[in-house]
C-alpha cells in the first residue's frame, strides 16, 4: 500500500474516540442512597473562569511547607498569541489539537482497595472514617473515579486467602468442585461492606476486581503461596509449576460468578475484572499464578466472558507491564475477536528500566475499539526530601497513548507500610492515607498527586491530541515536560501539565479549530499543575477562592518575578527560574521474610475430568 494512505488510515485510527457511555458504576440504588455524580467541569458544575491548582513534586520534610492542590495565579486570556521576540525566556508553546485531535473519552483515576486499607480504615472512629471517605470520594475531595479492588488476598493483606480455600489454611486446600465452600469470609466480606461505604461518598466510582491467585487446588503446585526461592540482590525466582491447571476452568467460571454475586448481594456492583494481577508474575512469597494468554483466552471463551457480560462486568485482559504487548492481542485473538468477549486492555508501569506506553498505540491500531487502562503502579518508599514524580509520570503517558483511566497501587496503609504479607511482596509501597491512630490519619504526597487530575478530569470527557511543545523528554531522560488535555462535559478544558525539564516554563496554550481563546502562564520547576479553562467565550477573569470548587487551598503561591529584564512581559518582568536537576532516592526493605508454610502440601487425588478434559464434580 502506498505510503500516503497508510500514514492516512493510522491518523484515522488514533482519531476515533473510544466511549465509556456503557460502562457501569459500583453503587447499587436500590440498596443503599448512592452518593453524588459527577463534579466540577460537568453541566451542574460548569467551570466559568480560568483557574490553576499546583502540587510540588518536593516531598517536604517539615509539613505545610509545600503547595499541595494549592490555588494559583490563574492563567490569562489573551486577545492573540504573544510575540516571540522578548528578553525572557523562550515560551512554551502548546496547541490542544481541537480540530482533529479528539481521542478516548475518559473514565477517571483512582487506587486499590487492599486489605490493608480496609483494615487500617476499620482502626478509624465513625467521625474520622467519614472524613477520610470524603477526602478521597468527596467532591470536595480526590473525587476518585476509577478504582480497583483485590479478588481475596494480596501481598498488602495481612492475612492470606481465596474465597474458596477448601482447607486448613490457604496451602491446604483440596478440589472444590462444585464450590460448596465458596464464602467471602470476613476479610472479603469486610472489604465489600467498605466499598459499599464508598459508593454513599461518590456515586458514579467504576469497579474492577483483580485476583493475585486462584485457590492452590487449582494449580498445578497445589498452592496459593508457592515457596519464596530468594534471588541475590532480591525478589523471587518465577516458578514454573506455580500455574493454573485449565481442568478447572468449570469451577473459576462459577468462582468468579458467585464473587460478583455476593459483592452485589452487600450493595457493590463490580463493573470489572481482569482474570489474573500480573498473570506473568508467578514467583513465590505471596499470591501469584502464571495464567499464559492461552489458559487465558480459553477461561474467558469456556464460560468467563458470557457469564461476566450477563452481570454487567467487563473483561480487561492482561493486567501486567508495557513489555509483553503480544499477550491482550493473543487474549483478544482467542476469545472471538475485537468485539466480542475481551472488552479491554489493562496495563502496569514496571517494565524495565521504564514503562514503554508507547505500545498502547500500537495497541490501539491494532485494536481501534477496545478501551485501554493503566490499572497499576506504586510508589515505593519515597523519600523525604526529594522530588518525586511518580503519579504523573504515569498517568500523564498512559492517557496520552489511550488510557481512559489510571490507578495507583495501594490507597492507604499504616506508619510501616502494611498490614502486609510476611512471606514476600512489597514491604515499602506507599498509598495515599497513612493511618496514625483511631482519630489520625496523614494525607501523603501522592494524594495531591492524584488529586491533580481525579478532581478535575469527568467521567465521559475526551482526550485530545497535544501538539507543539506540550510534551519534551520521556522517563528514560533525566528531564521531561508532560502535558494531557481534556475537554469536560461542560466544554471547559482540563490540562494537566508536569514540568520536571529543570526551569519554570511560561506556557502559551492555544487551540487550532477556529478557537480565539490563548491563554498564557507559568508553570513552576519541580510541580504539576492543573489549568481550568473555560469553553469558548465563556467568563474572562479568574474567581474569588471558592471552597465548593474542591481543590484545596490551605496553601498560598505567589510567583516571584525579576525586575531587571526589560520588554517582552507585561510590566517589563519576566517569571523567575530555577535550574535545580531532578533528584530521587530509594532504599530496600529490610524486613525479614517468614517462610511461606505448608510448601510441601500435595493433593493426592487429581480431580475426575469429563471427556472435555474439565473437572466434574
Amino acid at each position: 500500500m502506498d505510503r500516503f494512505w497508510v500514514l492516512i488510515l493510522l491518523q484515522c485510527t488514533l482519531l476515533a474516540a473510544q466511549s465509556v457511555q456503557n460502562l457501569g458504576v459500583s453503587c447499587i440504588a436500590s440498596s443503599q442512597e448512592c452518593g453524588p455524580r459527577g463534579g466540577i467541569g460537568d453541566g451542574a458544575h460548569p467551570v466559568l473562569s480560568p483557574q490553576s491548582f499546583i502540587t510540588d513534586a518536593l516531598i517536604s520534610t517539615v509539613s505545610n511547607t509545600t503547595r499541595q492542590l494549592a490555588s494559583g495565579p490563574a492563567p490569562v486570556r489573551l486577545s492573540a498569541s504573544p510575540s516571540s521576540s522578548s528578553s525572557c525566556p523562550p515560551r512554551r508553546h502548546i496547541i490542544i489539537d481541537s480540530a482533529n485531535g479528539a481521542q478516548q473519552e475518559m473514565v477517571g483515576f483512582g487506587h486499590a482497595w487492599t486489605d490493608s486499607a480496609v483494615s487500617v480504615f476499620n482502626t478509624l472512629d465513625n467521625a474520622t472514617l467519614s472524613r477520610v471517605l470524603e477526602d478521597l470520594f468527596g467532591q470536595s475531595g480526590n473525587n476518585m473515579g476509577f478504582m480497583r479492588h483485590t479478588i481475596g488476598s494480596s501481598d498488602l493483606s495481612g492475612e492470606q486467602y481465596t474465597y474458596d480455600d477448601n482447607g486448613p489454611s490457604f496451602n491446604e486446600g483440596e478440589p472444590d468442585l462444585d464450590l460448596s465452600n465458596f464464602s467471602l469470609g470476613p476479610h472479603g466480606t469486610g472489604q465489600a461492606k467498605m466499598i459499599a461505604q464508598m459508593g454513599t461518598v461518590k456515586g458514579d466510582v467504576f469497579l474492577f476486581g483483580s485476583p493475585w491467585s486462584y485457590p492452590g487446588w487449582t494449580k498445578y503446585n497445589d498452592l496459593f503461596i508457592a515457596p519464596n526461592l530468594n534471588v541475590d540482590g532480591g525478589g523471587s525466582y518465577n516458578i514454573l509449576n506455580n500455574s493454573f491447571n485449565p481442568v478447572y476452568i468449570p469451577q473459576m467460571v462459577e468462582y468468579f460468578s458467585k464473587y460478583v454475586g455476593a459483592f452485589h448481594d452487600m450493595g457493590v456492583q463490580v463493573n470489572g475484572i481482569t482474570p489474573m494481577n500480573e498473570p506473568l508474575n508467578y514467583q513465590g512469597g505471596y499470591p501469584c499464578m502464571l495464567l499464559d494468554p492461552v489458559d487465558a483466552a480459553s477461561l474467558i471463551a469456556q464460560g468467563l466472558g458470557q457469564a461476566m457480560h450477563d452481570r454487567g462486568v467487563i473483561i480487561m485482559a492482561y493486567d501486567h507491564n508495557t513489555d509483553q504487548p503480544v499477550y491482550p492481542a493473543r487474549v483478544i485473538q482467542g476469545t472471538g475477536g475485537e468485539g466480542s468477549l475481551t472488552d479491554a486492555a489493562a496495563w502496569h508501569c514496571y517494565a524495565g528500566p521504564v514503562a514503554n506506553y508507547s505500545v498502547m498505540s500500537d495497541f490501539h491500531y491494532a485494536f481501534p475499539n477496545t478501551l485501554q487502562f493503566m490499572t497499576e503502579c506504586s510508589n515505593y518508599l519515597p523519600q523525604s526530601g526529594s522530588w518525586n514524580f511518580e503519579v504523573a509520570a504515569n498517568f500523564i503517558p498512559p492517557v496520552t497513548h489511550g488510557a481512559s483511566a489510571a490507578a495507583m497501587w495501594v490507597m492507604a496503609t499504616d506508619q510501616d507500610y502494611g498490614p502486609h504479607s510476611p512471606y514476600g511482596g512489597c514491604a515499602g509501597c506507599q498509598g495515599s492515607v497513612i493511618v496514625n491512630s483511631s482519630t489520625q490519619y496523614t494525607l501523603t504526597n501522592d494524594y495531591y498527586m492524584v488529586g491533580q487530575f481525579s478532581r478535575f478530569v469527568r467521567r465521559g470527557s475526551v482526550n485530545y491530541r497535544i501538539l507543539g511543545d506540550g510534551n519534551e523528554g520521556d522517563a528514560r531522560q533525566d528531564n521531561q515536560f508532560y502535558t494531557m488535555a481534556v475537554r469536560n462535559p461542560d466544554s471547559s478544558w482540563a490540562v494537566v501539565m508536569m514540568n520536571n525539564i529543570g526551569s519554570d516554563q511560561d506556557v502559551v496554550l492555544g487551540f487550532n479549530n477556529g478557537e480565539t481563546d490563548v491563554w498564557q502562564g507559568t508553570v513552576p520547576n519541580a510541580t504539576v499543575v492543573t489549568w481550568l479553562l473555560p469553553a469558548q467565550g465563556v467568563g474572562a477573569e479568574p474567581p474569588a477562592p471558592d471552597v465548593s470548587a474542591a481543590p484545596l487551598t490551605n496553601v498560598s503561591v505567589s510567583i516571584s518575578v525579576s525586575a531587571t529584564a526589560t520588554g517582552g512581559e507585561p510590566g517589563g518582568v519576566c517569571p523567575t527560574t530555577s535550574t535545580s536537576s531532578s533528584s530521587s532516592s530509594s532504599s530496600s526493605s529490610t524486613s525479614t521474610l517468614e517462610l511461606v508454610p505448608n510448601t510441601t502440601h500435595t493433593i493426592e487425588s487429581p480431580a475426575p475430568t469429563g471427556s472435555n478434559g474439565t473437572a466434574t464434580a
